[in-house]
């Protein structure tokens, strides 16, 4: 009688672990698929930001040309040049 208890208690300690082990592989495989997707996800959006990305791309921002549309001609004490005038040598103006 002793061993037909612990029989059937071992037998449902078994069907017990069953269960846990096939909820953990489910689990398991319902997280691999959801890394996938996340992946995919990812990937698409990146591909998508990489080609919007280049149509918005705007000017520097230049104040040289503010100070010119200002009317200031961006030079302060002639000592200022634009990009043009790079190649230019600089000429110093008498201090005294």
């Amino acid at each position: 009688m002793r061993e037909q208890e612990l029989m059937q208690e071992l037998t449902t300690i078994v069907e017990q672990r069953n269960a846990i082990v096939n909820c953990l592989d489910e689990d398991r495989q319902r997280e691999e698929e959801e890394d996938k997707m996340l992946e995919t996800m990812i990937k698409n959006k990146d591909f998508h930001k990489e080609g919007d990305s280049e149509p918005k791309k705007k000017g520097k921002f230049k104040p040289m040309k503010v100070f010119k549309l200002l009317g200031s001609g961006g030079k302060a004490e002639g000592k200022s040049r634009s990009p043009k005038d790079k190649s230019k040598p600089v000429k110093s103006s008498p201090s005294q």
